[in-house]
């Protein structure tokens, strides 16, 4: 007895695309917008590699010629101040890409929704690269804030949000513009905290079904929320932050571009690369904290 299979009908049972493809979903990405990109227009094409920042620190420590010293009419001499300025520079010096490049004939027979998801894959897999090195350049990143509050790997308190927003405070930073930037379990943590989870409900009332802003969640005292799968991990937790806008610089010189040929003189290949140039420096330190966490 001879019984056909899926064997010796393999020919007639040929494999097929669906006209449906699974994605790999990418996670958020915050910090980009969060930062100050007030001298990205002094670093377009052609205007060369860096801008010079110079500081002002000379908004402290007036002098009182008057009531409780005892010399007011006097004509007491004058202290003059000798002020000394530092200068920083925002040097564009990262170039991030993806590429990739296929036979001409193998291009031909691919799904052609597949070619449009590849490039759009590729923008999107520098957003996240650039969102990961804003969290965690060791120099100019959320983790190279000097000040740290809380503790790796433990759940953010209530008192931790305080403390963070008070450091800010002390330093005289603008309320505006003031962002927590979160992972998921440090999220989960806030949660836990009864008087974050009032104000995310409240900040949410009346709010209609739409889009919202990349990982936005909400407000909490004068942060702005924002959750992101890119922080830093820490020892065994996650390097959150806490800061003001005017806390990091960001350029970019050459914005997401994509470029396409075709190359003959290694076997007539289709090749793609999306490329993106910027930089950012840490402009005020003490404008922001690293938040340690889950």
């Amino acid at each position: 007895m001879a019984d056909m299979t899926s064997t010796t009908m393999a020919i007639w049972v040929p494999a097929r695309w669906s006209a449906k493809a699974t994605e790999t979903y990418r996670s958020n990405t915050v910090y980009e917008p969060r930062l100050d990109h007030s001298w990205e227009n002094e670093l377009g094409v052609g205007q060369g590699d860096r801008v010079n920042i110079p500081g002002f620190t000379q908004n402290n420590a007036a002098r009182n010629r008057g009531a409780g010293t005892g010399i007011f009419g006097t004509g007491a001499a004058v202290t003059f101040d000798a002020v000394t300025e530092a200068q920083l520079q925002l040097i564009v010096n990262r170039f991030y890409y993806k590429a990739h490049r296929t036979p001409v004939e193998a291009k031909a027979q691919a799904m052609p929704s597949y070619w449009p998801k590849l490039v759009e894959g590729e923008g999107n897999a520098i957003a996240l690269q650039i969102d990961a090195d804003i969290a965690g350049d060791n120099t100019n990143g959320i983790d190279a804030f000097t000040t740290v509050v809380g503790v790796d790997n433990v759940d953010i308190t209530e008192d931790d949000l305080l403390t963070a927003q008070t450091n800010l405070d002390n330093q005289n930073a603008p309320t505006k513009d003031r962002f927590l930037t979160v992972s998921p379990a440090s999220f989960t943590s806030m949660l836990k905290i009864e008087s974050v989870r009032n104000s995310l409900y409240k900040g949410s009332l009346g709010n209609l079904s739409a889009d919202k802003e990349t990982g936005y969640q909400g407000a909490y005292l004068s942060f702005d929320v924002y959750k992101t799968n890119n922080n830093e991990a820490g020892t065994a937790g996650k390097k959150n932050g806490a800061f003001q806008r005017e806390a990091i610089a960001y350029a970019s010189q050459i914005s997401l571009k994509s470029l396409n040929n075709t190359n003959i003189q290694d076997g007539v290949l289709e090749q793609y690369i999306t490329f993106q140039t910027c930089g950012f420096l840490i402009i005020k330190n003490a404008f922001g904290n690293e938040l340690d966490g889950k």
